[in-house]
């Protein structure tokens, strides 16, 4: 496959995840790959691979050869991932308190403000990003390739997730990551670290609570 196709294919991919984490493409809607080549003003090809890339990810299942549709969060997938980002994400805020750069504290105080500001707008809409922008910061922070790749495979799913529950979380959600940050300033591992398992497990009882599956 050609640059070209394949950045043809980066960019079809990319839109598809975003329109399922956004919610335009609801859970258990079929997807078919002539309405996603209109959607999307591409042939065939790249939304073929696009699917299958994106099944490969757990976005997508398939019902039956070449029948698609968008996955549907079950509870114990959602528990799974918890499980995961709890193990990867306190590693990332105790590592990100020990390596931290001046450039680093600019970036999470910057998207912390930005979370802040958004929140007493009430532009909510804005607030998915810039959670999974704020955490983001906290992986690269650790200076850690590895915690940032791992990161990276889920951060998808977790936007996923908060977008069903910013209603709920926003305002208790925003507070604890200005402690999350605040304990990365002082450069408080352990606080750091405890603080953020914390407020991933406010999030899962939230999401558990709600209608996952």
């Amino acid at each position: 496959m050609s640059t070209p196709a394949v950045n043809l294919v980066g960019q079809v991919t990319h839109l598809l995840r975003q329109d399922i984490i956004d919610g335009h493409l609801e859970p258990g809607e079929r997807l078919t790959e002539a309405r996603l080549s209109e959607r999307y003003g591409v042939s065939r090809v790249p939304v073929r691979e696009a699917l299958r890339m994106l099944e490969g990810e757990g976005f997508i299942v398939a019902d039956r050869p070449r029948i698609r549709s968008v996955a549907v969060i079950s509870e114990q997938d959602a528990r799974d991932l918890f499980t995961v980002r709890t193990t990867v994400e306190g590693l990332t805020a105790a590592r990100a308190a020990l390596e931290i750069t001046p450039e680093g504290l600019r970036a999470l105080r910057s998207i912390l403000a930005a979370g802040q500001e958004s929140l007493a707008q009430g532009r909510t809409e804005l607030l998915p990003q810039l959670n999974t922008d704020l955490h983001r910061a906290i992986a690269q922070a650790s200076a850690s390739p590895m915690l940032v790749s791992l990161f990276n495979q889920i951060s998808g799913k977790i936007a996923w997730i908060y977008r069903g529950t910013v209603e709920a979380r926003a305002p208790s959600s925003w507070a604890e990551h200005a402690e999350i940050v605040r304990a990365i300033v002082d450069r408080d591992s352990d606080r750091a670290r405890d603080l953020m398992v914390e407020h991933i497990d406010r999030s899962r009882r939230t999401t558990l609570r709600g209608s996952v599956d």
